[in-house]
């Protein structure tokens, strides 16, 4: 898994929704990951999302923010020919699936 690689549709926060093609509000649904942790840091190595497992190719790009006292680990993961945005919210012990880009 190379995380050094840098892809600029990684952060889809950087481009306008309307123009992308997509519907941020249209996810955001709760999913099961399977996950390494090594050396304090978690690497996704996949998820289920309605009922089908995706196998996560590459992790494009990983931040963290900070939203009150909650801190969310977000990760823009690259599975098959679809990329995906998932996040954890260390508060809720959550995983969700956020955003798609087909």
């Amino acid at each position: 898994m190379n995380q050094n690689s840098f892809s600029p549709k990684a952060r889809w926060d950087r481009f306008e929704p309307e123009k992308c093609g997509f519907n941020p509000d249209a996810l955001n649904e709760r999913i099961e990951v399977l996950v390494n942790f090594k050396h304090a840091r978690i690497f996704p190595k996949s998820f289920v999302w309605h009922g089908k497992e995706y196998v996560i190719d590459n992790i494009t790009y990983n931040w963290q923010e900070r939203i009150g006292q909650a801190l969310i680990n977000y990760f823009s993961v690259l599975c098959a020919s679809s990329m995906y945005q998932i996040s954890f919210n260390n508060s809720t012990f959550r995983w969700q699936i956020d955003k798609l880009i087909q």
